[in-house]
């Protein structure tokens, strides 16, 4: 029997099949690989995918697209607020929950984000089903690793909803490091990978400790405000300007225009992640005029340096937060249809010179061929060991960086996402004339915060001169952050148990 790994991305859907030891990606209806995340209302029927994408310019108030974004999320959450007031489609508030206000079939109708994903996910069953026949549809869902537990309940709801028997979801740096069984062939390996993804809407960077075939979160950042999508509007202003040197007619003016143009661009740029020149074409983008030209992959290259830097300050970032040094990454995985691109990989090929780079599977591949690894090894277990390995799944982790005050600010010594219970260990060096210890413990300021927050403070005195003091920071797996001072000369010892807010995880 099939299972089936299934990532549900912003812009679009990727269904993989685990069948007799092999793992594949499975065509669609139209016969493409990935369905796009769309779902359009018209006079006449319910679209869903590459037919929908269609209405994006023809019917876009009733074109839902991105509904990702605001999944599980209530309508006075701040990224739903900013998705409604840029989303052509109408959407108001019921029971603080987003709803989509369209005309399906001339008549008006609320549809909630809940509804329009299980829409998309019984296009991903149609896929399935003429895979692997009409029986039980087991899967595997990818989730970002930042969902929270009420988007993660959302995506499993809807998923069901539609058809599947969810049995497990799975972070998608997990996923994506997987899909390439890194540290699963040799369990006793041990090696830092960085993930890098850079899907349509947003990109995220994280740097995962690989230790006995397990997957620890060491950092990780995201950005919602930049994504593949980036690189197609620069191509989108370069076509427009290039339309309005040709017939002297701005097509900027036009919001139906510039759409014309933005989907030429993303079909443009697509095709030059595959071959050096490619024709870009726009029916009756202003005025009935039809646009084409040839694009060289090296002219749009040279249209996106700025673009492209932002990768890289991204995983920069990130490297930061797991207080790694490029030269400490063994692997790097990129996952994301915008890590297609041949110049996304030189770029992060040059940053990370010394690192193993994984992209033989194709970005927006990768993470439903992990998820449907895992739902290979899941399907062939019975209820009471898949509820063993559903609680397995389910940890707790750090909720936000711990440290101690320097001059420079807060040296970080368990990041969030530490897996609990966990130990980490420091040593201070006393000056020569230096006879007292001072410690302040304290968590690193979030993001939305501009202090860092004092916990504890740990003071030990009478030491001799530059003595070595050896500080032990436990995660205790029943709670809290147990903290001991040790200065061996003179035996002297200090400790205490700070309470810290763990956070629920996922593998």
């Amino acid at each position: 029997m099939a299972a089936y790994g299934i990532h549900l991305g912003t812009c679009s859907a990727c269904l993989a099949v685990y069948q007799d030891g092999k793992t594949n990606v499975a065509v669609n209806d139209a016969g493409d690989r990935s369905t796009p995340c769309v779902v359009g209302f018209t006079s006449y029927d319910l679209e869903v995918g590459a037919s929908a994408k269609q209405g994006i310019v023809s019917n876009a108030r009733n074109t839902v697209c991105h509904v990702k974004r605001i999944l599980g999320r209530s309508f006075e959450d701040p990224v739903t607020q900013e998705y409604v007031a840029s989303s052509p489609v109408k959407v108001v508030n019921q029971n603080n929950q987003p709803v989509f206000e369209v005309e399906f079939k001339e008549k008006k109708q609320n549809v909630s984000a809940d509804s329009i994903t299980e829409m998309i996910y019984k296009k991903v069953l149609e896929t399935a089903q003429s895979h692997g026949g009409k029986g039980i549809q087991d899967a595997v869902l990818a989730v970002p690793g930042d969902f929270s537990a009420e988007q993660r309940k959302a995506a499993s709801a809807a998923a069901s909803k539609a058809g599947f028997k969810v049995l497990r979801l799975i972070n998608e740096c997990s996923a994506a490091a997987l899909a390439y069984d890194l540290g699963q062939l040799d369990n006793t390996e041990t090696f830092k990978v960085l993930v890098y993804r850079l899907g349509g809407t947003s990109h995220d960077a994280t740097v995962l400790q690989v230790q006995n075939g397990i997957y620890r979160v060491l950092g990780s950042c995201m950005d919602h405000s930049f994504g593949s999508n980036n690189f197609t509007r620069v191509l989108q202003n370069y076509l427009a300007s290039e339309f309005y040197k040709m017939y002297k007619s701005d097509p900027k003016e036009s919001k139906r225009s510039m759409a014309r143009l933005l989907l030429a661009a993303e079909r443009c740029k697509h095709a030059l992640s595959i071959v050096d020149n490619a024709k870009c074409d726009a029916e009756s983008v202003l005025d009935g005029i039809d646009f084409s030209a040839n694009i060289s992959r090296v002219r749009f290259e040279n249209l996106c340096p700025g673009t492209v830097e932002q990768c890289t300050q991204l995983i920069q970032q990130a490297l930061s937060k797991a207080s790694c040094t490029k030269e400490d990454i063994s692997k790097v995985v990129l996952c994301g249809g915008g890590t297609n691109m041949p110049l996304v990989q030189r770029t992060i090929t040059r940053f990370l010179p010394s690192s193993d780079i994984l992209s033989s599977v194709p970005g927006d591949e990768l993470i439903a061929i992990g998820a449907a690894k895992e739902a290979g090894i899941l399907a062939s277990k019975d209820k009471s060991e898949l509820e063993a390995a559903q609680e397995n799944n389910t940890f707790q982790c750090l909720a936000q960086d711990i440290g101690f005050e320097t001059t420079d600010g807060v040296e970080v010594v368990l990041a969030a996402g530490t897996i609990i219970p966990f130990r980490a260990h420091h040593t201070a060096t006393l000056g020569p004339e230096q006879t007292s210890f001072r410690m302040t413990i304290c968590e690193a300021a979030a993001e939305d915060s501009a202090e860092s927050q004092k916990l504890a403070k740990l003071v030990m005195r009478d030491l001799p001169a530059g003595a070595a003091i050896k500080t032990s920071f436990h995660l205790k797996r029943e709670g809290g952050l147990h903290v001991t001072a040790h200065e061996p000369s003179s035996g002297q010892q200090e400790s205490m148990l700070i309470p810290v807010t763990p956070m629920t995880n996922h593998s």
